[in-house]
């Protein structure tokens, strides 16, 4: 098997059968694919301040937005996963956590919350939700940054590749993630300030 096993906190890659691109054969190949397709998806929303229109924040947007991220590389982008996975809700319970999640997202902007903290938010709760077979972090953290985008800060820029494979770093954002999810966000506050350039409100 040429695809190397999961390192703690990510998802399996157990089912290549929606891998659109049969070349592949390698974690390095799938990789790279990846991150071209995410980086058109990243100049669409992180080149220029994106328009509310395009960047609705509704459930019907999140999912496109994750399809324009891997739908060139998987079948199955933008579709919620059908199974449990090692963490994340239910499958029945995605679609009304993301609502919930919007609500609030709402909430947190009426209420003043400053904009990184609400991206923070978004950030996390989203990877928590966990609505996707793959992908989810990467997602949620674009998801994240086009809000901060969509309203004038300047995107956190994530060291992908590192947080993507064991490392230091990897370990600090798990540690900030669990931490959030105990209702404690000062240490992934810290983390989104650390990878932002250019300060925020």
């Amino acid at each position: 098997m040429p695809f190397d096993p999961a390192i703690p906190g990510q998802t399996p890659l157990d089912d290549l059968s929606g891998l659109r691109i049969k070349g592949i054969r390698t974690n390095a190949e799938l990789n790279a694919a990846e991150a071209e397709n995410i980086r058109k998806a990243t100049m669409k929303y992180l080149a220029s301040r994106p328009l509310a229109r395009s960047a609705r924040f509704d459930v019907r947007w999140l999912r496109r937005l994750h399809r324009e991220m891997f739908g060139e590389v998987w079948a199955w982008a933008g579709e919620f996963r059908r199974s449990e996975t090692n963490i994340g809700c239910k499958p029945h319970e995605i679609e009304s956590r993301l609502h919930d999640l919007l609500e609030d997202l709402k909430a947190w902007r009426a209420s003043g919350m400053p904009l990184l903290e609400q991206g923070v938010r978004l950030h996390h709760v989203a990877v928590q939700v966990h609505p996707f077979p793959n992908g989810n972090g990467r997602w949620s953290r674009m998801a994240g940054n086009i809000w901060l985008k969509l309203h004038g800060l300047t995107p956190t820029e994530w060291p992908e590749t590192t947080i993507g494979a064991a490392s230091t770093i990897r370990g600090e954002y798990l540690d900030a993630i669990r931490a959030a999810d105990r209702g404690n966000y000062a240490t992934l506050l810290t983390l989104h300030a650390r990878f932002t350039m250019g300060g925020g409100a």
